[in-house]
């Protein structure tokens, strides 16, 4: 009976992204279980046949996989044209499929766009406590930086409830985790501002300047990190 058609791969019964260790062991579990030679019972013609071309077959895939070249060039020529349906996923190569597809949802749609609009908030306070040094006590000044404190408040209220509500993929969280330490940051920063807003006094001014710094050199940390597993 003739053989089926099938790749080096399913001949040794392996998956295409096996290491050469398990092709190994493979072929050495097959040669003991189906070399003609090491049955001593009397076998019909066309069962030797069939066993020596399987044999020969099972020798011929571990010689090519085993190539590193071989099997590069068998791999693009044979492996990479077949056909979608005919070929199985290994279960951790889809995983990291998804991951990296969750992974890319989640910059794009949460951490970038939060990202942004923490560093956005943080980088205008020097121009608006510009704006207020012109005279502290003028009503209109301070009710534009009043208006400036709150909406730091709301970005970072908004930024620290969609990363809870939100959580990152699992190679993201440290990306995440300096974020966080951002946020915690700056919020401490909002609550000098939030004081200065009840007493005019400039220390909390000062203050809020070296923890939003911090809080921005958290937000380079979050974006190197980021970057490091894309």
């Amino acid at each position: 009976m003739a053989l089926r058609k099938t790749n080096h791969y399913e001949i040794l019964g392996l998956a295409p992204d096996v290491s050469a260790a398990e092709i190994k062991r493979a072929y050495r579990n097959l040669v003991k279980n189906v070399h003609p030679d090491l049955s001593l019972s009397k076998k019909p013609d066309t069962q030797v046949v069939t066993e020596t071309e399987h044999m020969m077959s099972i020798n011929e895939a571990y010689e090519t996989l085993m190539d590193t070249d071989k099997r590069a060039h068998y791999d693009s020529v044979v492996i990479r044209s077949r056909p979608r349906t005919q070929m199985r996923m290994p279960t951790h190569v889809q995983d990291s499929l998804d991951e990296e597809k969750a992974r890319e949802r989640y910059l794009k749609q949460v951490f970038l766009p939060l990202r942004r609009s923490i560093e956005s908030i943080l980088s205008k306070y020097k121009q608006r406590l510009g704006a207020l040094s012109q005279d502290i006590y003028d009503d209109q000044l301070l009710e534009e930086f009043s208006l400036y404190v709150e909406e730091i408040e709301q970005t970072l209220r908004r930024a620290s409830e969609q990363f809870t509500s939100d959580p990152p993929p699992l190679t993201l969280k440290p990306a995440i985790q300096w974020m966080r330490h951002s946020i915690a940051q700056a919020a401490d920063g909002l609550e000098e501002l939030q004081y200065f807003c009840q007493n005019y006094d400039y220390d909390h001014l000062a203050m809020a300047d070296n923890l939003f710094k911090i809080a921005r050199e958290h937000l380079s940390r979050a974006l190197e990190s980021a970057k490091s597993v894309i």
